[in-house]
């Protein structure tokens, strides 16, 4: 006798609402991730996670088998039931401690909870031949030959575009194409950031051990904390409300210290959302001078807020603007007609430019953009790209910097960018950063003076930056 769960509380009907919903392009997963789980607890929720992620993940190579065992390919299959499709597939694949009959009965069940007018006899009945077939037939899958087709044998063996791979290849070669794929399906370390405004790091990773963790300090960041364990199954994840730190990768806390702000600076962070850099940056200044925090969009600046007053900061003002246009700063964008902002007349002495790109060096984490990336997207992004740096470059005093960052390392949208505006504007300078940084980051900067990370190579995301001085 099946047990029914209530919708809302079934991790796997849960998990195929939000893959159907990143399939249409209604939000990205972690987005959807965080506002869908709210009915789940515990375990539930992380096998909801689990599922999510995983089926993201590995669903180029999970296509790939549908199609050698269904008659009907997934181009056109109806997509709830090809979402369903991945996510029994996944458990039976993937998933050691999910039985293959427990993993293909629930999924029949996906479908049954549609109803009989969505979901009938005829599609429980396909989806429970084809997983079968998958499970009795696992031992004969038979992929691409890397010898004779290594692009295509990459794409599907390690779920990656075939775009992605070809450039990769043609940088890095095939042996360390395959090493970058391998590390973007690995899932990621929880890893903090400590909010040194409360106490040290030590102190936290004392704290954090003592309420059953397993925790050790990061091999980069000074600030970083990387959670490795817990003590106890049932003990659950770091709350992301928790006042003494932020979760956030390595890579990106070493931005904020390539930047350097010092107490009582002007510093300006123009793509701020959705916090973690700006945080990091008022705690470098020990809460005192000026931080001008800005985004396009009033809503993605919530969670920047919220950050701000959990964690006690009051040096940061927040405001909407288009950093690509010039920037008209009014007491009335702050939402407080009593405030009024100092804005230096000669510019600002620190800018953080952490300019949206198209994402490739967090894969690990956010694997549904390597599904909704496209090659064009590289160019468009690289144009929005030199748009921004050009016009923030105003708002720099003479003397002061500017770090340029990005979650990526193609090209187009790093090196390029910056060696572009240095060849127009000789009144800036590349400025190399490895004094700012702990002597075990001087391997994360190249021979130019960029600090560049790979998953593959540091084991951690892949981030860009680069410090560029007004002279």
């Amino acid at each position: 006798m099946t047990i029914r769960v209530p919708k809302n509380k079934n991790p796997r009907y849960v998990a195929l609402g939000i893959l159907g919903r990143v399939e249409a392009g209604d939000a990205y997963a972690d987005i959807l991730l965080a506002r869908e789980l709210s009915a789940l607890k515990g375990l539930d929720r992380a096998f909801a996670m689990e599922l999510v992620n995983g089926v993201l993940r590995w669903q180029i190579k999970i296509d790939w088998i549908i199609d050698g065992f269904s008659k009907i390919k997934t181009k056109k299959l109806e997509h709830r039931v090809l979402n369903a499709l991945r996510l029994g597939i996944y458990q039976l694949l993937f998933l050691t401690r999910v039985p293959p009959q427990a993993a293909i009965n629930e999924t029949v069940e996906l479908i049954k909870l549609e109803g009989p007018q969505r979901g009938g006899a005829k599609r429980t009945g396909f989806v429970n031949a084809v997983l079968k077939m998958v499970d009795t037939g696992r031992a004969g899958i038979v992929f691409p030959v890397l010898s004779r087709e290594p692009v295509e044998y990459i794409s599907i063996v390690f779920s990656h575009p075939a775009w992605m791979v070809e450039r990769w290849i043609k940088r890095y070669g095939v042996k360390e194409a395959i090493e970058l794929c391998q590390a973007n399906l690995k899932i990621p370390p929880t890893t903090l950031r400590v909010n040194t405004l409360r106490l040290t790091r030590d102190e936290l990773i004392r704290q954090l051990t003592e309420e059953g963790f397993r925790v050790e300090s990061t091999a980069y960041s000074p600030d970083g904390a990387e959670v490795v364990g817990r003590q106890r199954l049932r003990l659950s994840p770091p709350d992301p409300e928790d006042p003494r730190y932020y979760i956030q990768d390595e890579a990106s806390q070493l931005v904020p210290f390539l930047l350097s702000p010092a107490p009582g600076e002007t510093v300006l962070d123009a793509c701020a959302a959705p916090g973690g850099k700006t945080t990091h940056i008022a705690q470098l200044m020990h809460n005192t001078g000026l931080v001008v925090a800005m985004d396009r969009h009033s809503g993605r600046l919530k969670p920047l807020k919220e950050a701000l007053k959990r964690f006690e900061i009051g040096i940061v003002e927040t405001t909407v603007a288009d950093a690509t246009l010039p920037l008209k700063f009014q007491p009335t964008l702050f939402q407080e007609p009593s405030w009024t902002l100092s804005v230096p007349k000669e510019g600002f002495d620190a800018v953080l430019i952490d300019v949206p790109c198209t994402g490739l060096g967090v894969l690990r984490r956010k694997p549904d953009i390597k599904l909704k990336r496209k090659v064009e997207d590289i160019k468009e992004l690289s144009g929005l790209q030199k748009r921004l740096l050009e016009n923030l470059s105003k708002y720099v005093k003479k003397g002061g910097r500017i770090v340029y960052s990005a979650c990526t390392f193609e090209p187009e949208e790093t090196e390029d960018v910056v060696e572009g505006f240095l060849k127009k504007n000789r009144d800036f300078t590349l400025e190399g950063g490895k004094e700012f940084l702990p002597a075990s980051c001087r391997e994360l900067f190249t021979g130019e003076g960029y600090l560049t990370t790979y998953p593959h190579r540091h084991y951690i995301d892949g981030f860009f930056a680069a410090r560029l001085r007004r002279v």
